[in-house]
């Protein structure tokens, strides 16, 4: 009625927008950000969210004491990627490798009291001419320039690769070479410039006949289900939840896999496909282990600043912080 006031509560989302646009208005975004506006600033702003990310400053010996308890709980150092203690170790192997004076006087001898194995890690990076000349070799050998992954994408996988100088270190890199070659490639298709695939080296590619793949292989291989149940546990350990992301390759395509069992579920709770018992089982034990149901195949981007607020609100709850890491994954639905 004329006069009369809506009280309903206010949308921690909602903002002023121009119903033939859907944009935000002009009152809210004056400085002309369609994307920060003064609404979304003021959500943000509710929630304590955290705007500058300065990294805590930690000692030394500190790092090194997270990193034995990294080995503790997981029986293995971590890899370059994870996080903020894999790239801190990194750059421990790169002063051992320099023979950095205050290094090797001081903090060297701590790390391999820890067990960090900084002597066996050598090996010689080969140039582009060694490892053409290496997919050459393979092609005439085997017919095709197709190079097999040679460990598994699991704990064991990394296990084999404790030694860097082994001949199964080499294979890895050679197999990540050639996956390279093609990543690359379907880069420069889309207009993104290549530092690794030059004309020169697309023409010495070509000239011995190699094919390049303009699909990236997103097939979900067909493994036992053991297999895959410790795979997801290794990934839990990981990340610390399994809303295992779409577009996760490793683990012999992971997120494929989440996807195809995502499906399968929401195709039996809608009565489309019969499950026998033992798959019925399966699922109880996905279940009970907290995996998410509802992953399904999307673009990164698509998602909506409202969606990408409920995530937040989700982190925040999960870890009372809005200081999401770098390196934290979170689903890309």
């Amino acid at each position: 009625a004329e006069g009369e006031q809506n009280n309903a509560p206010d949308d921690p989302t909602a903002e002023t927008t121009d119903k033939k646009t859907n944009q935000p208005t002009a009152n809210d975004n004056p400085n002309g950000n369609t994307f920060l506006t003064q609404t979304r600033v003021s959500h943000l702003d509710s929630i304590n969210f955290a705007w500058t990310v300065m990294p805590v400053r930690v000692t030394w010996e500190q790092r090194l004491e997270e990193l034995r308890q990294f080995q503790l709980r997981k029986g293995r150092f971590p890899s370059n990627k994870e996080g903020t203690i894999g790239n801190w170790l990194k750059n421990q192997r790169k002063l051992y490798t320099k023979k950095d004076a205050d290094f090797m006087a001081s903090r060297c001898a701590k790390l391999e009291e820890v067990g960090v194995p900084l002597r066996q890690r050598h090996y010689t990076a080969l140039s582009w001419d060694d490892r053409f000349q290496q997919l050459v070799e393979f092609g005439r050998v085997n017919r095709h320039f197709k190079v097999p992954n040679p460990t598994p994408d699991n704990g064991e996988g990394r296990e084999m690769l404790q030694d860097l100088s082994s001949d199964v270190a080499d294979a890895k890199r050679f197999y990540k070479f050639v996956q390279k070659i093609h990543t690359e490639y379907r880069a420069l298709q889309r207009g993104i410039p290549s530092t690794m695939l030059t004309e020169e080296r697309v023409a010495q590619l070509q000239n011995v006949g190699f094919e390049f793949s303009t699909k990236s292989d997103r097939s979900v291989p067909d493994l036992d289900w053991s297999t895959r149940i410790q795979q997801l546990e290794a990934f839990q350990s990981e990340m610390g939840h399994l809303r295992v992301d779409p577009n996760y390759d490793k683990y012999s395509n992971l997120g494929g896999w989440a996807v195809e069992m995502s499906e399968r579920h929401r195709s039996w709770q809608e009565g489309r496909e019969y499950l026998s018992p033992d798959m019925v089982e399966k699922f109880n034990q996905l279940n009970s282990m907290g995996f998410s149901f509802d992953i399904f195949p999307s673009r990164r981007g698509e998602r909506s600043w409202e969606d990408s607020f409920g995530l937040l609100l989700l982190y925040r709850q999960e870890t009372g912080s809005t200081r999401v890491p770098h390196h934290y994954k979170a689903d890309f639905r």
